[in-house]
């Protein structure tokens, strides 16, 4: 039985609601350059969702007022822009972001695990190459999860065997330590052997100048090679 997929994508635009536009103004070129939101990863996400006949769950607010990303209650929810915002605003961003992105995400889990003894949740992002200039493509992972680290270490290897060109690294360090992000909250709520998740992690120069290989090519290779894994 093929293994059920959920894909979500948190960073998915740069998006900035009405309420909000007055008050950050002057900070649009920040919000829409690559610290706003992760470039090319909603159309990664939609062609991977769309390929394996799945919805998409994904965000659409800039991470600069709200990243959902971060776990409830978690201080990097909230960056230096979102500062400018009053409590009242950064209370109602969490109702009405954060929390139904999460709560849409367990629904789809639990569904998923009514009908089968696992799911696996890939998390879609795009990171700046200046950041991490040896890396093209990262899976980020639970090393001391048997069966989460098997589909990941199970990916890289089919994927690089594909595309031998590609700089594939796992468990690249994108966060401080200790961090813990949306994947770890829903961890939390489930046993490793039923919930399985990945973050995928993709250099963004792919997606802006198709290199080191195609972007188009590079799709296709990552949903024929997690293919290869799940069937």
């Amino acid at each position: 039985m093929p293994l059920p997929l959920i894909f979500s994508c948190e960073h998915a635009t740069c998006a900035v609601p009405e309420a909000f536009k007055e008050a950050l103004a002057k900070d649009m070129d920040t919000i829409t350059s690559a610290a706003g939101w992760d470039l090319g990863s909603l159309n990664l996400a939609q062609g991977m969702a769309m390929k394996f006949r799945t919805p998409l769950v994904h965000c659409e607010i800039t991470r600069l007022i709200i990243d959902c990303y971060a776990q409830q209650n978690d201080p990097t929810c909230w960056s230096e822009l979102s500062q400018k915002l009053s409590e009242t605003q950064r209370e109602k961003l969490v109702e009405r972001q954060l929390l139904p992105h999460l709560n849409t995400l367990r629904q789809r889990i639990s569904n998923e695990l009514e009908r089968s003894p696992r799911v696996l949740h890939i998390s879609v992002h795009t990171f700046d190459p200046l950041a991490h200039p040896h890396t093209d493509v990262s899976l980020l992972f639970s090393e001391g999860k048997v069966g989460e680290s098997t589909v990941a270490l199970d990916w890289m290897k089919t994927l690089q065997e594909v595309m031998p060109e590609l700089r594939i690294v796992p468990n690249v360090k994108f966060y401080p330590d200790q961090s813990k992000k949306l994947l770890d909250t829903l961890r939390s709520d489930w046993s490793s052997e039923q919930y399985l998740a990945i973050e995928l992690q993709v250099s963004n120069q792919l997606f802006l100048e198709n290199k080191p290989v195609r972007w188009d090519k590079l799709k296709v290779a990552l949903i024929d090679s997690l293919k290869a894994v799940i069937y």
